[in-house]
């Protein structure tokens, strides 16, 4: 798993796959500072990277008003959701308990 830059997380769709309990703090010291995104919502903390499938996956959260603590786990791809899941819990050592709640169910 690579980070990259958000400006190269593009394509449709993008899937919503899972909520995970994660904090910016948490995600920051494994992976570095987070990056602005914007869409008709308003900004986002984003982390986007390139899983070694091709898969691009973002943890993203709203940086205003979020409706939940976390972050969204989202990907573009066509790949069956869960396996994308299956896939960033493992490269990234992420523990499936940190998962709140997975959007495919």
């Amino acid at each position: 798993m690579e980070r990259i830059n958000a400006s190269d997380f593009l394509g449709k769709p993008q899937n919503y796959i899972a909520e995970l309990d994660l904090t910016t703090e948490e995600i920051e010291a494994r992976w570095g500072p987070h990056e602005i995104t914007m869409d008709d919502l308003g900004p986002w903390f984003t982390f986007a990277f390139s899983l070694r499938s091709g898969i691009l996956a973002a943890l993203v959260r709203e940086v205003e008003n979020a409706p939940n603590p976390g972050y969204i786990l989202t990907a573009i791809g066509v790949k069956d959701l869960s396996d994308i899941l299956e896939e960033f819990l493992t490269e990234s050592g992420i523990e499936s308990n940190r998962v709140t709640r997975r959007g495919f169910e």
